[in-house]
């Protein structure tokens, strides 16, 4: 009995991958939705993802650098500058502690893809979505829009 459930879990688990071999991705600017293959997606998400994540660690160091060039500025004050160096460092922080998140959290996606070549391109994907988002949260935290 437990491997009828098991041979028709494989099963199901083959078909949906065959027809739908990852989650496409939700905003109308995915800029590889359009590709056909599996390998042909890995690539565009990896080329992707690696823009989108430079991408955050640059506006990251942006608004850093803005924090703590503001801080230095005596018409600030003691007070409003120490708050500004307080906040660069721990923007800085975030951004080293949202990059293990990140990394962490598309492993464990990856990984639950268990077998198939889905795996890598999932593991792309979600690199490129959770990079996607830092950088609007920070253009949104930081006033950028």
């Amino acid at each position: 009995m437990k491997s009828i459930v098991v041979s028709i879990l494989v099963a199901l688990t083959f078909v949906c991958a065959k027809s739908s071999p990852l989650p496409a991705a939700e905003e109308s600017d995915d800029p590889c939705g359009k590709q056909s293959s599996n390998a042909e997606m890995s690539q565009c998400y990896s080329k992707a993802q690696g823009r989108i994540n430079a991408k955050a660690d640059s506006t990251a160091n942006e608004i850093v650098a803005k924090f703590r060039k503001d801080a230095q500025d005596p018409a600030w004050g003691s007070v409003v500058g120490g708050q500004l160096r307080k906040a660069a460092s721990a923007l800085a922080e975030s951004q080293r502690t949202w990059k293990t998140y990140r990394d962490q959290h598309c492993h464990a996606v990856m990984y639950s893809w268990t077998t198939g070549s889905g795996a890598g391109t999932a593991y792309e994907i979600c690199l490129f979505s959770l990079g996607k988002a830092r950088v609007q949260e920070l253009r949104s935290d930081f006033n950028l829009n």
